[in-house]
């Protein structure tokens, strides 16, 4: 095994990188969305909020039939 591949398994599971890259993904999408809220039209919101519905439905699915 290499060090360097050691040392970022172990990074991983300390850190849980894939969750903190989750969080920040998140986090950025949403204050990205706040800021821009008040100047997109009806239509545009509509499509914002169904298709974080359908990410959401669609990560519960994921953890559903695995």
């Amino acid at each position: 095994m290499n060090i360097s591949q050691s040392l970022l398994e172990k990074l991983t599971q300390t850190v849980y990188l894939d969750r903190v890259l989750k969080i920040l993904g998140v986090a950025g999408f949403l204050v990205t969305y706040l800021n821009a809220w008040r100047s997109m039209h009806l239509g545009l919101k509509v499509g914002f909020v169904c298709s974080a519905a359908a990410w959401f439905v669609g990560a519960r699915f994921t953890k559903i039939y695995r």
